[in-house]
């Protein structure tokens, strides 16, 4: 059954005197795992120590050399062991076993604030057919974990939110997230055809005219990379995948809300990405002052503050500026990267489709095409046979002459 946004459903029993559904009431969930033995247990610790009552919880041991297996049976969990070969892959296998309304799916190394599902379950019965919670690292103890505390502060104190009100969140995040089952099972499960599942599942449910929101009282609390190196590795597979959702979901893409939502997303990769590399041109030409004024615009400066306002209220002054340090170079280098990996992705066709991950996993790209090439080739001599000629017609001191009737 699906909701469209403005409709009510009329279904008997299905909405309540507030305005709230009844449906759906049970719930399910599901952790694949890849080599997590140092934290399936904490994991489903978390997940039993729920205020809302849980059908089952099945742990999917996929492709794992170590205990991960072991721990969550002796935790008296359902265990499904396989070579799913992705994250998707591995919670469809859950799938079929599945006999509750709803399905929360979350990372083995996270786990969920004690009211987290009791939460989302109460924005499903709003008639939303998925929803995700806040998210934030365990510790602040490493660089990279200051600079997520950040980041994930900002993107639950306004970024998601003002989604909410163009009624498209740009992904709900496969860190956790909670859909109605009978909705997962019309789309197909988990989509396994691009290397972000929940980018993909997203915006295959806007699609089809399913409603979607965030949860912002619920909180899911997640291990953080532990080196630079896995940090980008990360960023890197979400920026691809962002860039492949966008291209496999255009139509939806270009809705009045989702563009809104989109293109601030590649404004924010690009602009940014290219500002921080034009820097020291702007420096070199104007001074550091001058150069500094000019490259950082009132635009920037009222979004960098606005950013620390919302972090300071999330998390308090203390911690915010403890975290800013790594927020501001992590940040500044991060956007470089961000623009040239969309650039790989849309113009020249690279597709990343392997995530280097804590476990070695090596990153596989696609190739460029013999057409994109020719067309990549033929766009760049074009470009530059205008640019000189352009060149020519600036630097030639003799004023061009009108023709003589």
């Amino acid at each position: 059954m699906r909701l469209i946004e403005g409709e009510r459903n009329t279904t008997p029993g299905y909405f309540g005197e507030r305005g709230w559904s009844d449906f759906p009431s049970s719930v399910s969930l599901v952790i694949p795992a890849h080599n997590e033995e140092a934290s399936i247990a904490g994991t489903i610790k978390s997940c039993r120590a729920q205020s809302y009552p849980i059908d089952q919880i099945i742990v999917v041991a996929d492709n794992c050399s170590d205990r991960t297996a072991d721990i969550a049976r002796g935790l008296g969990v359902v265990v499904i062991e396989g070579k799913g070969g992705s994250k998707a892959a591995a919670q469809n296998m859950a799938l079929p076993r599945i006999t509750s309304d709803a399905v929360v799916a979350l990372d083995a190394d996270a786990t969920l604030s004690p009211r987290a599902v009791e939460q989302m379950m109460a924005t499903l019965r709003r008639g939303y057919a998925g929803t995700c919670p806040s998210a934030m690292p365990r510790d602040t103890d490493t660089p990279y974990s200051r600079y997520r505390t950040l980041y994930h502060a900002i993107a639950n104190g306004w970024v998601r939110p003002l989604q909410d009100v163009f009624h498209r969140q740009l992904v709900l995040s496969g860190m956790a997230n909670c859909h109605r089952t009978d909705v997962l099972r019309e789309v197909g499960g988990y989509p396994d055809d691009n290397i972000t599942e929940d980018f993909n599942l997203t915006w295959t449910l806007h699609r089809l005219g399913h409603r979607v929101a965030f949860t912002p009282e619920a909180f899911v609390y997640t291990g953080e990379p532990t080196s630079l190196t896995e940090l980008l590795s990360q960023m890197h597979r979400w920026t691809a995948g962002f860039a492949q959702t966008m291209v496999k979901h255009r139509a939806p893409v270009m809705d009045g809300g989702a563009f809104i939502i989109v293109a601030s997303q590649v404004v924010d990769s690009l602009v940014g990405g290219m500002a921080i590399c034009t820097l020291p041109l702007y420096v070199a030409r104007h001074g550091m002052v001058r150069g500094l004024r000019s490259w950082w615009s009132p635009l920037w400066i009222v979004v960098t503050v606005a950013s620390v306002a919302v972090a300071v209220r999330q998390l308090g002054w203390r911690t915010t500026v403890r975290c800013l340090p790594s927020w501001i170079v992590l940040q500044n280098l991060t956007g470089p990267l961000n623009a040239w990996w969309l650039f790989r992705e849309w113009v020249l066709g690279r597709r990343l489709t392997t995530w280097t991950g804590r476990h070695g996993r090596r990153p596989a790209l696609t190739p460029v095409t013999t057409r994109r090439k020719t067309v990549l080739i033929a766009a760049t001599v074009a470009g530059a046979l205008l640019g000189v000629r352009s060149w020519r017609r600036s630097t030639d001191p003799t004023p061009q002459r009108r023709r003589q009737r």
